[in-house]
């Protein structure tokens, strides 16, 4: 394998549309690939111009972003496994497709896409300084993340979402574009009459939810509502949805200091360790302040960056997936993943960027309103039902 160097092995332009893959061996994971491959998640901008386009509207993150410490190693796009996991999370399989767009249609390149929701129970990881929390699947990853290709593409394989009290069923999702350093967060919706495990009508469907009721552009309100369909040759009937997320903010590329095409793609080397797995050292001229993630080159043609665990040192296991640099110079990062064609893309995030950390807007960060933030009270419609003042659809009292 070539040795560690700081030098992009190929244009921007390069950087087609790409889904993330991850080397677990299960069949449920490959059929999922193919599915990508095959299953309809390649678009035309004329097709997507067809209807005129609608700014997806803004809403609350929620409080249940979750802390750092309780989002898997295994950060990919696909939250029914968690890392090396043999079983897979209870629940409907949901694939969730489509692209980030700006408002003139154009695809947005680099654009981190988060997602996190209930399982299927209707539990969250929890956006606490709690551990994980104890009630929620052991194997449903709660979060999940993709990175853009140029064509703006992403994909996700996840769960039907599970109901709690307060709320209908919903995804939450983060998109953080390039030039801004916060994530503009907004949420999904299916186009149902939720029905609870008893088989009764929910408490609180899409005409009641206050957060939905609280876009009131009819338009954007049903941009932000899709129908999920039967997904073809499923045995275990899975579901499909396809949803293109129109951004009203101008992306602005951030080229890194140094780089020629402002892009990080290196090299790694093969780092032999007595009696553990093989790791691969790749070195990253850092900038203090900055944050990094690792993601490998695609092993199906197109299909993907799969971000990567690494440690900072060649004899420790995998422990992160994000680093900030605090001092200027050549940074290692150690993978356990051998890179297909030798090389690695190296995300970064400038300094005060969104690090996948709860945030300030809305529910569930430091300075968030009425203190539902780390360590605070339950917040409204949560798993624990309402807060004192709130009513059982988690509606505040009047203000």
């Amino acid at each position: 394998m070539a040795g560690s160097c700081f030098r992009p092995l190929f244009q921007p332009s390069a950087f087609r549309l790409m889904f993330i893959v991850t080397s677990k061996s299960l069949t449920n994971r490959r059929r999922f690939l193919r599915q990508l491959a095959v299953g309809g998640a390649f678009y035309s901008v004329s097709g997507l111009l067809a209807e005129a386009l609608t700014l997806t509207p803004q809403q609350t993150q929620g409080p249940f972003y979750p802390m750092a410490k309780n989002i898997p190693l295994d950060k990919d796009n696909d939250l029914v496994i968690v890392d090396d996991h043999l079983t897979p999370a209870k629940g409907i399989i949901t694939h969730v497709s489509g692209r980030i767009l700006n408002g003139k249609g154009e695809p947005i390149h680099n654009a981190l896409v988060e997602m996190w929701h209930t399982d299927d129970g209707g539990e969250y990881l929890f956006s606490t300084n709690a551990p994980r929390n104890p009630k929620t699947d052991p194997n449903f990853a709660g979060f999940g993340q993709f990175l853009t290709g140029s064509d703006g593409a992403y994909r996700f394989r996840t769960i039907k979402a599970g109901l709690y009290r307060g709320r209908t069923r919903h995804y939450h999702f983060g998109i953080t574009i390039p030039g801004q350093k916060t994530r503009f967060t907004t949420q999904l919706y299916w186009n149902e009459v939720p029905h609870g495990a008893d088989g009764k009508v929910w408490s609180t469907t899409n005409e009641t939810d206050m957060v939905l009721r609280g876009v009131r552009d009819p338009e954007q309100r049903a941009a932000i509502i899709r129908d999920f369909t039967a997904m073809p040759d499923s045995a275990a009937g899975e579901q499909q949805t396809t949803w293109d997320i129109v951004m009203g903010l101008t992306p602005v590329e951030q080229p890194y200091p140094g780089a020629e095409d402002g892009v990080l793609v290196l090299a790694g080397t093969a780092m032999p360790t007595a009696g553990g797995k093989p790791r691969f050292k790749i070195t990253v001229p850092a900038q203090s302040g900055y944050s990094y993630e690792v993601y490998a080159d695609p092993t199906l043609g197109k299909l993907g960056w799969a971000a990567l665990p690494f440690s900072l040192s060649a004899s420790e296991k995998p422990d992160r997936n994000i680093h900030t640099a605090k001092t200027e110079g050549a940074l290692d990062l150690f993978v356990e993943k051998e890179s297909v064609k030798g090389y690695y893309h190296v995300a970064f995030r400038v300094p005060g960027a969104n690090l996948g950390t709860p945030g300030e807007m809305g529910f569930g960060g430091p300075g968030g309103p009425r203190g539902f933030g780390p360590g605070g009270p339950r917040p409204p419609g949560g798993p624990a039902g309402p807060p004192p003042g709130f009513d059982d659809n988690g509606a505040p009292p009047p203000q």
